[in-house]
């Protein structure tokens, strides 16, 4: 009996813990986005309605279906905060979170001193984040929604471009 009641109630608080996890990537990208040398984008879920809207074969009208927002924030060289360089700060902020029981790294590509990281979260209502980081920049692409396996995979396979 113990045992299904513990089921329910970790079943009962899972949505909320799965917002817990996008509202910290928010809360991150938000304090961070007005600063200068950091340049911000964020594609509103009416946008992706939208999109979802237009002349696009069925896959593609599911897959902008289950995204609900997507946020860019990239960081230029130079951008420093009491002397120490934003995208650190930033980074670690991000680790944070993104180390955690709740994330998992799917993908680790380094290519000299260019790394791309790609974490989600490990279960299906969440959050795609990816970590480019680069001499010259830090970028954070963050994707929120229902990401399963479709949405992974067309990330990965090109069926959404992340540049």
């Amino acid at each position: 009996m113990k045992k299904v009641l513990l089921i329910v109630l970790v079943a009962m608080l899972c949505p909320y813990i799965v917002a817990a996890q996008a509202k910290h990537i928010h809360l991150i990208l938000d304090k961070y986005e007005k600063r200068k040398k950091v340049e911000s984008i964020i594609i509103s879920p009416a946008v992706l309605q939208m999109a979802g809207n237009g002349n696009y074969n069925a896959s593609t009208k599911e897959l902008l279906s289950k995204i609900s927002e997507m946020r860019i924030v990239n960081v230029k060289d130079g951008a420093e905060e009491n002397g120490k360089p934003l995208s650190i700060i930033i980074r670690n902020d991000l680790d944070k979170v993104l180390t955690g029981e709740r994330f998992s790294r799917v993908l680790k590509m380094q290519d000299g001193e260019e790394l791309l990281e790609l974490f989600v979260t490990k279960n299906e209502e969440g959050v795609l984040v990816f970590l480019a980081t680069s001499p010259k920049e830090f970028a954070i692409i963050s994707i929120f929604g229902n990401i399963d396996k479709s949405v992974i995979n067309a990330v990965m396979t090109g069926g959404i471009k992340v540049k």
